[in-house]
Formats: C-alpha cells, structure tokens, sequence
C-alpha cells in the first residue's frame, strides 16, 4: 500500500497512529501526532492524512464528512482531496501527510 501523499521536505518521523482494523472504509478518525491533530482517511484501500483544522474557517476536518470521494468541511462545506488536500478553485489547501500502512498499523510522517 505503502506512501499515499507527500508532506514536506524537511527530514521525516513516524509516528504509529492506529491498528488497521480501526479504520472503516470511509472513517474518518482524529489522531494527535507529536502535537499535532490530525484527521486520518480511509477510502477503500487508501489512506490519508491532513490537518485537522480547515484552512478557510477553521472548522475540524473530523468532524466532516466523506462524500463523492471528497472531504467536506463540516462548518462551511467546503471540499478537500482526502488524499492531498487540495481543494478546487481555492489557493490554501490543508496540509496533507504522507502514510504508510505497515503490518503492525497506520504511519504518519511528520
């Protein structure tokens, strides 16, 4: 399954954030990495990590929901890429992560 998105270049932790069987296909889980909290995505058999908070308002990513393969922001409904968090026809997108999916769990990579 290995790396899904990139996050930035400066060196790379990981950081184990949950067992596999903990995220649903469609889940949407708040994590808290070395400080940081972080909304970890589920779609089929790919994964994705962003910044909990939405750029545009503020509101918590977690909180949203998963729809047409989009993220959508619960506060103002705007839609991210859960995978990289781009948004369309918006400059700011979400900071997204790098995963990676080992045997022992889910990695995130801060």
């Amino acid at each position: 399954m290995g790396i899904e998105n990139a996050g930035s270049s400066a060196p790379e932790s990981w950081h184990r954030v949950a067992d596999v069987a903990e995220l649903a296909d469609g889940a949407l889980k708040p994590v808290v990495v070395a400080g940081n909290l972080i909304v970890l995505i589920r779609i089929g058999e790919r994964y994705g990590a962003l910044d909990n908070q939405c750029p545009h308002a503020g509101g918590p990513l977690a909180e949203g929901t998963l729809e047409d393969g989009r993220l959508i922001c619960p506060w103002h409904g705007r839609e991210y890429n859960p995978l990289s968090g781009k948004c369309e026809g918006y400059d700011q997108p979400v900071r997204a992560y790098k995963v990676e999916v080992r045997s022992d769990g889910i990695y995130v990579a801060l």
